[in-house]
Parts: C-alpha cells; structure tokens; sequence
C-alpha cells in the first residue's frame, strides 16, 4: 500500500451489494464520460464506480452507492454526498468537477 496516495488507504462507505446499485453506477459512468474522464464498474464485494481524469495521474476517486428507501445515493470515497440515482446528470457534474474535468459552476 506504500505506493498509494494516502487518501486511498482510507475505508470506504458502507455499502450493499444489489443489482439496482450496479445499474446505476453504470448510469452514472456514461453521464460522466462525456465529461472526458475514464469511468469504470469495479465488481467488489459491493461494486463501485472508478473515474479518473486521464490528464492527471493523481486525479481519481472511487465512487460508492447506497441504497436508500427510493433509489440510490452517490458517495465519493471520502463519505460526502454526491448525487442520487434520480439526479444522474447534475452528479456527474460533481463527480467530473472533483478529478478536475468540469468548471466549479
């Protein structure tokens, strides 16, 4: 683990694995692709979404899905909140504005 940065060795989110969560994630990666990033479903033991900025070595982040009681919350890696399976675009924003592919606005 020496060779990764710091913020990756954190634990992540609790989260449940469920085939409604995967589908959105992979939702959530094809709105985040157009932003010009690299957006990947990793199956674990529960599944998360890799996106990366390919102009930056260090720009990635790992983002998680929770169940909640209607849909689907997206949790970057660090535990904030990003978005719902209900707001796939605005969260594919924030997800491309935080590895640095999208203006602040």
């Amino acid at each position: 683990m020496a060779d990764r940065p710091a913020h990756r060795n954190r634990s992540t989110p609790t989260t449940i694995a469920d085939s409604g969560g995967r589908a959105d994630l992979s939702r959530l990666a094809t709105a985040v692709t157009h932003y010009g990033v690299r957006a990947r479903v990793v199956d674990d033991t529960a599944p998360y979404l890799r996106v990366g900025n390919p102009e930056s070595d260090y720009a990635e982040e790992d983002v998680y899905c929770e169940p909640r009681s209607h849909g689907h919350d997206f949790v970057a890696s660090f535990g904030v909140h990003l978005g719902s399976s209900d707001s796939i675009e605005p969260t594919a924003r924030k997800v491309a504005w935080l590895v640095g592919a999208a203006d602040e606005s």
